[in-house]
């Protein structure tokens, strides 16, 4: 049995007290206080680190990477649930003394491997080996939290297009749809895919698009606008346009958009009193 194979045993046998010992260490530079559970844990998937370094000394560079990569995913999935309670600015405090702790874990091997017996080639193997491993660790623990914040941001960025164009009823056949914010290409392909067939649903006849909650208008925004009142135009909606406010016109006028196709008003109000004034003279006119 060579050196290598020795220290293996010994670091398998040893996972429990050096992992306890890093975990203390850890714990005196944390500018936050964990849990009792969470320590516990943290106790754990250390020992099971140093056990996978353990018995990983005598496989090659490729094969380690492929195992490590799987037994991190393994112990990443368990470990989400409890890492969520955190905010990014603990999970920052947790990450500050990773450089410190690495280096006490590395300076711990080296110090056993020796008492072992090693030699400074196999010293450095162990060394290079353990700080392989903690560094695809942190890396892929940053890249999966970075995925799951992805995630949460699209998520939230849905609901939030969802809120910024709501279909507000306000009389038989007549609605509302407030254009808030950007008017970008996500929430264009929002309301067309989205809100167009609910208005057609809801047998609405008359659709006030209101702008005052729009923050500009250009060409590109414009030509969405256009689309869409085609759109409704083919589903036989009648459209007005309101809430062009004075910096909206300056921008549309410097831009040189013809809005002059498109029925418009001052506000809400105005457009739904047109409206009605428009239904008594046909009535009068019957």
């Amino acid at each position: 049995m060579n050196g290598i194979e020795k220290f293996a045993i010994f670091l398998i046998r040893n996972a429990e007290s050096i992992s306890k010992e890093i975990v203390e260490y850890n714990l005196g530079k944390l500018e936050i206080e964990l849990p009792g559970e969470m320590i516990e844990k943290s106790i754990t998937t250390n020992r099971e680190f140093l056990e996978f370094v353990g018995n990983s000394l005598n496989s090659a560079d490729e094969a380690v990477t492929e195992m490590f990569l799987q037994w991190h995913k393994k112990h990443l999935e368990k470990s989400q649930a409890e890492s969520r309670q955190f905010s990014f600015e603990d999970i920052s405090s947790l990450l500050k003394p990773y450089a410190e702790t690495k280096l006490q874990l590395i300076n711990m091997l080296a110090k056993t491997s020796i008492k072992q017996g090693l030699s400074a080639e196999e010293v450095i193997f162990v060394n290079n080996r353990t700080n392989y491993l903690l560094d695809l660790s942190i890396t892929q623990s940053i890249l999966e939290r970075e995925r799951l914040a992805n995630e949460t941001n699209v998520k939230n960025q849905k609901v939030i297009t969802e809120l910024s164009s709501p279909i507000v009823p306000i009389q038989n056949g007549i609605a509302v749809l407030p254009f808030i914010g950007e008017f970008d290409l996500h929430r264009s392909e929002h309301i067309m895919d989205r809100v167009l067939p609910r208005i057609s649903n809801l047998k609405i006849q008359c659709l006030i698009i209101d702008f005052s909650g729009l923050v500009t208008i250009d060409n590109e925004v414009a030509g969405r606008i256009f689309h869409i009142h085609k759109a409704l135009a083919l589903l036989g909606v009648h459209t007005i346009f309101t809430g062009i406010r004075p910096d909206l016109a300056t921008s549309i006028i410097a831009a040189g958009i013809d809005f002059t196709a498109l029925e418009t008003f001052g506000t809400v109000q105005q457009a739904i009193l047109s409206m009605s004034l428009h239904s008594q003279r046909q009535l009068h006119m019957s």
